[in-house]
This record gives structure tokens, sequence and C-alpha cells, in this order.
């Protein structure tokens, strides 16, 4: 199986290429048609489930590259991580995780509207709207590093397709799956 991620700018969107299984017969194209879109579903899914609280802890940020915040880099225990605004986020709510200040929005993302399509699936959070917002002098964007996916997640999340299709598939042909 090959596995690749590229990021469509245009709107944020990350593609997970999953395993060919070459050209369906024109008598079974409602049918594959039908298997993709809930396996795309179960994609979605097992995202919100498994994943979206990996994208608020440090080493999910480590791995996938988040920029890193004002005072990330300072000792502390100094004045200047004291005065920057992870030492402001660490004295006011004791911890430093990425994407949450409060926890708020956190809490809001509990839960999800999945809308899976034939190719693809999308999962909206509605509670996500705070990500939205930005210092006009900030290069960091939010919604771009929640939607970050490490090789590890896109590998997962294609095996969870592939495995879903194939019982899907299988159940409307009447066979079991092996």
């Amino acid at each position: 199986m090959t596995v690749s991620a590229r990021t469509l700018h245009a709107r944020g969107y990350l593609a997970v290429t999953i395993r060919d299984r070459g050209t369906v017969p024109r008598g079974m194209q409602k049918q594959f048609n039908a298997a993709s879109t809930k396996a795309w579903f179960d994609v979605g899914v097992y995202f919100h489930q498994h994943l979206r609280d990996k994208r608020f802890t440090e080493e999910h940020a480590r791995a996938v590259g988040y920029t890193r915040r004002k005072g990330e880099a300072i000792p502390r225990g100094t004045k200047a991580f004291r005065k920057s605004y992870t030492g402001k986020k660490f004295s006011a709510h004791g911890h430093t995780r990425p994407l949450e200040f409060t926890g708020e929005t956190r809490r809001a993302m509990k839960t999800a509207n999945v809308d899976a399509k034939t190719k693809g699936v999308k999962v909206k959070y509605a509670g996500a709207r705070a990500f939205n917002f930005r210092h006009p002098k900030s290069q960091i964007r939010m919604t771009d590093e929640f939607r970050r996916l490490s090789t590890e997640e896109i590998q997962l999340l294609a095996d969870v397709y592939d495995r879903q299709l194939d019982l899907y598939l299988n159940e409307s042909a009447g066979t079991e799956g092996g």
C-alpha cells in the first residue's frame, strides 16, 4: 500500500492515498461507491475518537512541526519565561499544551459533524471557531496546525479505510471477509 500526504493549499485539506484496487466493473460501481462512502465515514469517526485529542499534546506539536509559541525556548523559572505567552498560560492554567489556553475550545470539540463522500471525508468541529482568530502579526495558523497529520497517522487512517472498504465490499457481495 502506498501512502502519501499532499496538502491542498487552497482549502487546507489533506489527501490520503489508499491501496489501488484497479478499475471497478460497471455493474459494481454503485456498490463500490456506497462501500467507499461508508468506509470514509468510519475513517472520520476513527479520527474523531482516537486522534482528535492528540492534537493538543506537546508531543504531537513537536512531531508535526507546530509553530513555536513565545517562551517555549526560554528556561522555566526565569523572569522572561513568566512574562511570555507560554509562561502566563502555565501560571494561569497549569499547562503548556499547544492549541489550548483555557481548554474551552478543546471541550467544545467533543462533538463532530462527519461528512463522508465517495472520495473522502470532512470532520467538522463547530466548537473550533476560536482557531480562526489570530493576531494580525502572528505567524501561527491554528487551523492548519490542527489539520496536520503525522506519517504514522496517515498510514493508520489509510489502513482503517482499506479494512473497512474490504468489509463493506464483502458484505455487498454476500461473502464473509477474511
